[in-house]
């Protein structure tokens, strides 16, 4: 099953030269709690720009250099083909960006990962295609700068 974690503000932004535009401990504390021991995939440019290692995760690293190498991590060169082998997997593989790796993995995810952080701030970087019509709600938490939301894909 292909999933997906985000954080967006309500500009659907994402990010801004390659970082998060907010720090926001709870929201950070629960990507760590739903990807914890468990597969995350990520495009190359947001593997690099990671501020530190991220531990305790199977880590699937999308690049389209097919020379690109790094430590304890498995590397994919078509995210297609990926996507399309594991998408009826029950292992669940968890989408974690950046906006292209999103754009392309958004229509074979079946659950997401949502925190709506509730200001604005500037971003260059955004997750246009996402669209809450597109989902189910199945569990909402409301959090003082942030609501996360768990979703499944409606039938």
């Amino acid at each position: 099953m292909i999933s997906f974690s985000v954080a967006m503000e309500p500009e659907k932004g994402i990010g801004i030269r390659g970082s998060l535009p907010w720090h926001l401990k709870d929201e950070l504390k629960l990507f760590k709690a739903n990807t914890l021991f468990k597969n995350i995939v990520m495009g190359q440019t947001t593997y690099d720009n990671l501020p530190r290692k991220l531990t305790d995760r199977y880590i699937t690293v999308v690049s389209i250099d097919p020379e690109y190498k790094a430590d304890d991590v498995e590397v994919e060169n078509d995210l297609i083909e990926f996507l399309k082998k594991h998408e009826n997997d029950e292992t669940e593989y968890i989408i974690c960006g950046g906006a292209s790796i999103y754009r392309q993995a958004y229509p074979y995810c079946k659950k997401a990962y949502v925190s709506f952080v509730k200001d604005n701030y500037e971003t260059d970087t955004r997750f246009d295609c996402f669209e809450l019509n597109d989902w189910d709600i199945v569990k909402e938490v409301d959090y003082p700068d942030f609501v996360y939301r768990e979703l499944v894909r409606k039938e």
